[in-house]
């Protein structure tokens, strides 16, 4: 079954993420893995602290939950805003709500929920163990031919130890733990301008299952006997919040084929979109090859934008290997342009502050810092290859990036910080500054 998270299922990200993990700097969700249960012994010993401090929220909350889950399945109906039926003595898949996800979900998001729990009820997460940095899981389909979805829970997204022994994301101005509010966020970026940009059906969920039951119990072991509602919450299978995202049935990911082989709109549509939200994570392999029906031609599908929308204060870490690409080089048709200009960004952040109001306001001024270079530069008539190297350390990975100059110079010269209204019209005149210097 899924479902969504009450309330008090919060865990501070300083609580959910203590366990340090080692890092995998290329992350690619590949191969169906059906040969796992090493990998499960490994990802369940790594994770049982997370676990741990999580229990006692899950038991605290345990009544109220099921309580919530009898009352949805009386009252489900075709109201995506609502619980999705469920057999309350197996497995569950919940829809994540406040503070993690607005209680409305569309109706591709409430299709894959439901999918993925009848799933979920006959059998368990298979973990990915190929290439992925975090935890990743595999809902099968039927017969397993393929999985119907990919679950990553927040408690096991990768981090590192960084300054004076705290917790960072695996690229600069990141975080583990919100990696899971990134991939909901990307996508509803992309709905709200009709899905131009194609990133697969993703949405917030919890996810109850006994496969997680064994970290607890080694827990247990360490630390004596366990209380009569751990138990409790062993039986019914420990709760993870994650992201759940669309599993896209693909021929190879681009890092196998060569490059001609893709169209100069697919490279320019998901190049705007990183250039938008400033992924630091698109390497080849996080774009899926999908042979199109009654058609020779192959499409890219973008995955895994966990590592987008960094903080505004630490904008170094953008990557983009379609730089190196000829069809970067291509001037924008008209249909782009105006897709780049009908933005109201202002707009985009107020809707994705209401629907995810746990994700950063830093990583929401990223988006509008981004959001606005692309319109200038889009009009200026530059090409997406000149807009990833302005936004991006290309030429050097030491030396700040064109945007990070921008903003700084903004900041200096004219004695204003991102917080003060007064800075955006200052910005956008640097940017202007900076594409008549360089470009005209």
């Amino acid at each position: 079954m899924i479902s969504m998270a009450p309330t008090p299922l919060y865990l501070p990200a300083e609580e959910a993420n203590r366990v340090i993990r080692s890092p995998i700097f290329q992350r690619k969700d590949s191969k169906y893995n059906n040969n796992n249960n090493n990998n499960n012994n490994n990802n369940n010993n790594n994770n049982n602290n997370n676990n741990n401090n999580n229990n006692n929220n899950n038991n605290n909350n345990n009544n109220n939950n099921n309580n919530n889950n009898n009352n949805n399945n009386n009252n489900n109906n075709n109201n995506n805003g609502k619980d999705l039926k469920s057999n309350d003595n197996d497995k569950s898949l919940r829809k994540s709500g406040s503070p993690w996800l607005s209680s409305q979900v569309n109706s591709n998001q409430a299709e894959l929920m439901e999918l993925s729990g009848k799933r979920l009820s006959t059998s368990s997460p298979k973990l990915c163990s190929e290439g992925v940095g975090g935890g990743v899981y595999f809902i099968q389909g039927e017969k397993d031919t393929h999985p119907i979805s990919v679950f990553k829970p927040r408690d096991e997204e990768n981090g590192i130890i960084g300054p004076n022994h705290s917790m960072m994301g695996m690229k600069a101005g990141t975080l583990p733990g919100e990696g899971a509010f990134k991939e909901v966020a990307i996508y509803l970026f992309d709905q709200l301008h009709n899905g131009f940009f194609g990133v697969p059906v993703t949405t917030l969920v919890e996810v109850q299952h006994p496969i997680w039951n064994k970290q607890q119990q080694q827990q247990q072991q360490v630390d004596g006997a366990a209380t009569e509602n751990e138990s409790n919450s062993c039986e019914l299978g420990i709760k993870k919040i994650g992201s759940l995202q669309e599993y896209i049935v693909y021929e190879d990911t681009a890092d196998e084929v060569g490059c001609s082989k893709f169209s100069v709109e697919d490279i320019h549509r998901i190049g705007l979109l990183d250039s938008l939200v400033l992924n630091c994570d698109r390497h080849s392999g996080n774009l899926l090859v999908v042979a199109k029906e009654d058609s020779d031609c192959l499409e890219l599908v973008p995955i895994d934008h966990s590592l987008c929308l960094p903080s505004s204060d630490q904008l170094s870490d953008a990557w983009f290997d379609w730089i190196n690409f000829p069809q970067s080089k291509v001037p924008f048709n008209e249909k782009e342009k105006q897709l780049v200009q009908s933005i109201d960004i202002d707009k985009v952040i107020r809707q994705l502050h209401v629907k995810l109001p746990k994700l950063r306001i830093t990583c929401l001024e990223t988006l509008k810092l981004t959001t606005l270079f692309v319109k200038k530069a889009v009009e200026a008539s530059l090409n997406l290859c000149q807009i990833g190297m302005a936004i991006s350390r290309y030429q050097s990975l030491d030396e700040p990036s064109p945007l990070e100059s921008i903003i700084a110079n903004t900041i200096k010269i004219q004695k204003l910080s991102i917080s003060n209204p007064h800075f955006w019209t200052a910005y956008q005149n640097e940017i202007d500054l900076f594409i008549a210097q360089k470009y005209c």
